[in-house]
């Protein structure tokens, strides 16, 4: 049994919402990635004690904020700004000029250096059926 829109407007697919960079999900999803790239990229020009006290905020035209827990960690930060723009311009990301810093509670708990963990098997298995989907949802666009 196929279930109709009560409101009469057409149905979409998950997938093509968060693909839409035009929709309001679409559009979130795509300022967090792209602020975790800066936090990922910024975290591995740090030494790890560092690299653990701090989080990418937000990015404002040419600005990125980034937090820090103390106002010690923070100087230690705006010691680094400099090479921290000349190592995003390196990198591609040459909109940002400037490097703000904040004293702020960090929204996850340090834990003195950030470590990788692997995925679990869930995880890695409902990483599996999104990229399914995205190739599918692919698949489908190039050949309408």
């Amino acid at each position: 049994m196929t279930r109709l829109p009560q409101s009469g407007e057409p149905t979409q697919r998950v997938c093509e919402i968060l693909n839409d960079p035009d929709s309001s999900l679409g559009n979130l999803l795509e300022r967090a990635s792209y602020l975790m790239q800066l936090e990922t990229l910024l975290t591995g020009l740090l030494d790890s004690d560092l690299a653990a006290q701090f989080q990418v905020a937000a990015a404002r035209k040419n600005r990125l904020i980034l937090i820090s827990p103390s106002a010690s960690w923070a100087t230690r930060l705006r010691m680094q700004a400099p090479r921290l723009i000349s190592s995003l311009h390196a990198a591609g990301v040459r909109q940002i000029e400037h490097i703000d810093i904040r004293v702020a509670p960090l929204a996850r708990q340090t834990l003195g250096t950030r470590s990788k963990r692997p995925l679990s098997a869930a995880a890695k298995q409902a990483l599996g059926h999104m990229a399914h989907l995205r190739d599918e949802t692919s698949r489908d666009e190039t050949s309408d």
